[in-house]
């Protein structure tokens, strides 16, 4: 093993000894006043180690531009994730939408987005039997949870669209992280399996991807924004928007954070880029869910 990969091996077992240190516990009170360390949340919509292997390069390139000490972290669920946010220990998260929406009262705002969009799918395995939506009805589905559009919501006014009773109809079950829904589905568990489709694009699913197929695509759906808590200088905000978005494809190294984090690009945003998805889904029972 070469010089780099050792360095890298040892980055990287350190982010993970603080992602399991600091992921299911509150930060002390010391932290939180610190100004020279940020708590990067990020929401646990994969499994830890996925989290850490998709976030870790980014954190430790804000480490190095930024000069401060970043702390990556999750925590066990969305609605775990939502409270340790408004209790104030994340400074910056990386947020499914319906969360960030609910933070917006807090005082929490988005500060960058990845691009381009992404879409929800309904995928079964190649061999499956099941080609159309109306098929569902009477099967046994895993879904991400009620938190997300990409992986639950997008497919239930097309059920009902088809006249099938998504509660009564359709078993669908929660599973949390996007690994157990598309192994759920591999593996016979279940007969579908809902989730974002560019998570087969990661390493991890290299061999899946052949044996599965969508039946049925959402509509574009916005990339989790960065957000920042109230209280955060402007000029940290400045500097981390800087760093984000001037990440690069044409740089190797920038290349394989964007590629791990599922982005082509990072861009400034705010508050008023997510304006209109949240139009799209504030009437719908989206955000009551668990």
């Amino acid at each position: 093993m070469d010089r780099m990969s050792c360095r890298s091996l040892g980055i990287w077992g350190l982010l993970l000894v603080l992602f399991v240190l600091v992921s299911p516990l509150s930060c002390p009170a010391h932290e939180t006043l610190n100004p020279n360390i940020i708590k990067f949340g990020v929401f646990p919509y994969k499994s830890p180690k996925t989290i850490i292997e998709m976030y870790g390069p980014l954190a430790a390139y804000l480490e190095k531009k930024l000069g401060k000490k970043i702390k990556i972290s999750s925590a066990a669920d969305a609605n775990s994730f939502l409270e340790k946010a408004r209790n104030d220990e994340y400074d910056l998260l990386l947020a499914a939408p319906p969360v960030y929406y609910k933070l917006r009262s807090s005082g929490y705002k988005a500060i960058a987005r990845g691009i381009p969009t992404f879409h929800g799918v309904a995928i079964v395995r190649k061999d499956s039997e099941i080609k159309t939506i109306e098929q569902l009805k009477g099967k046994k589905v895993a879904a991400i949870g009620g938190f997300s559009f990409a992986g639950y919501y997008f497919l239930l006014p097309l059920l009902e669209e088809k006249g099938i009773d998504p509660q009564k109809d359709v078993d669908i079950q929660f599973l949390g992280k996007v690994d157990s829904v598309i192994y759920g589905v591999v593996n016979k568990k279940y007969d579908a399996g809902l989730f974002r489709f560019d998570a087969l694009e990661l390493p991890a699913f290299t061999e899946i991807r052949e044996q599965v197929r969508v039946i049925v695509r959402s509509s574009e759906i916005p990339q989790f924004p960065f957000v920042v808590k109230k209280g955060m200088d402007e000029s940290t905000i400045t500097a981390i928007q800087k760093t984000l978005s001037e990440l690069s494809p044409d740089r190797p190294e920038e290349q394989e954070i964007l590629k791990g984090m599922q982005v082509k690009k990072i861009i400034v945003a705010t508050d008023a880029d997510y304006d209109l998805f949240y139009e799209q889904i504030k009437d719908t029972d989206y955000f009551g869910k668990p």
